[in-house]
C-alpha cells in the first residue's frame, strides 16, 4: 500500500506472471492516492491455488471482493494492468455501483474463444497439465541471472528487478520465480466474444484507457472491435512495451491518470 491512509483508494490489479511491485512506479507518481496492489494467488508473495483449483480469470473476483470488504470501501477506482485490467472489466460489469472510474493498462478486455474452439483448447490445456507435472523447477546462478532472463522476455531490467524483489527465491540450489508453474498452462475455458462483449457493456462508470502502440499493433482489429463495448471511453496511445507503466512512460501515464480522476 502506497500514499496517505484516509486518500481516495485505487485498488491495482497486476497482469499474468507479474506481481504488486509492478505498480510502484505508478503509486509513486499519483502520491495523492492510497494505491492498495495485491498479489493474485500464485504470483509474489501469495499462496498458490489448490490442485483442484484452476486459475480462471473469472476465479480472482473473490480475491478482490476480499479486499474491498476488507478494507470497507463504498466506492474506489479500479486499475489493471494485462490480465489484471481483463479480471477489472469484469469486476466493473458485476459490481458497477462500488466503482467511480476505472483505468486499464495495455488491455480491452479478457481474452476470447470462439466455441468451434473450445474443445481444442481445453484438450491442449490438460496435455500441458500432465506434462507439467514432469518438469522440475527452473533454478538460475543468482537473483540477478533470473531478473535478466525476465527483462530478456521484453521488460526494462529495473522493471524486471522490482518484479524480483517480490517474486523471486533463492535457495541452496539457486534462484527461481516463485510464481505456482500452473499458471503457465493454457486454461481449459475461456469467455466467447460475445461474452466479452456481454460483459463489457455493463460497465457503467467512466473508462480510462491507456495501450502500447507496440503492442496493439498485431491487435488492432480487436481494438477496433473492443473500444466500441464500452460506454464510456477515454484511449490514448503511447510509445513503449507492454510494460509502459514501469518504464519511461509511467510519468505520462499517471499524468493522464491524474487528469482522468479529477
Amino acid at each position: 500500500m502506497c500514499g496517505p491512509e484516509h486518500a481516495p483508494p485505487i485498488l491495482a490489479l497486476h497482469g499474468w506472471q507479474d506481481n504488486a511491485a509492478s505498480f510502484l512506479p505508478l503509486a509513486a507518481l499519483l502520491p495523492e492516492y492510497r494505491v492498495v496492489a495485491l498479489d493474485f494467488p500464485g504470483h509474489g508473495l501469495s499462496a498458490r491455488r489448490p490442485l483442484s483449483s484452476p486459475y480462471y480469470i473469472w476465479s480472482y473476483i473473490a480475491e478482490i471482493r476480499g479486499v474491498v470488504e476488507h478494507f470497507g470501501w463504498q466506492q474506489f477506482v479500479l486499475m489493471g494492468h494485462s490480465m489484471g485490467g481483463a479480471v477489472a472489466c469484469l469486476y466493473a460489469a458485476l459490481y458497477p455501483h462500488e466503482l467511480s472510474k476505472l483505468v486499464l493498462l495495455d488491455i480491452l478486455g479478457p481474452v476470447a474463444t470462439s466455441p468451434a474452439q473450445l474443445p481444442a483448447q481445453m484438450r491442449e490445456a490438460l496435455n500441458q497439465l500432465e506434462s507439467l507435472k514432469a518438469r522440475q523447477r527452473h533454478y538460475y546462478a543468482d537473483f540477478q541471472a533470473a531478473v535478466l532472463a525476465r527483462a530478456e522476455k521484453g521488460l526494462a531490467l529495473a522493471a524486471a528487478t522490482l518484479l524480483g524483489q517480490r517474486g523471486v527465491v533463492c535457495d541452496e540450489q539457486g534462484c527461481y520465480w516463485s510464481f505456482d508453474p500452473r499458471l503457465r498452462v493454457l486454461s481449459p475455458m475461456s469467455l466467447s466474444e460475445e461474452q466479452v462483449q456481454a460483459f463489457m457493456r455493463e460497465i457503467a462508470c467512466p473508462a480510462l484507457v491507456v495501450l502500447s502502440t507496440g503492442f496493439w499493433q498485431k491487435r488492432r482489429a480487436m481494438f477496433d472491435l473492443r473500444k466500441n463495448y464500452l460506454q464510456h471511453a477515454t484511449i490514448h496511445e503511447l510509445a513503449g512495451s507492454h510494460h509502459q507503466h514501469m518504464e519511461v512512460q509511467a510519468t505520462e501515464i499517471a499524468v493522464l491518470i491524474r487528469a482522468f480522476l479529477i
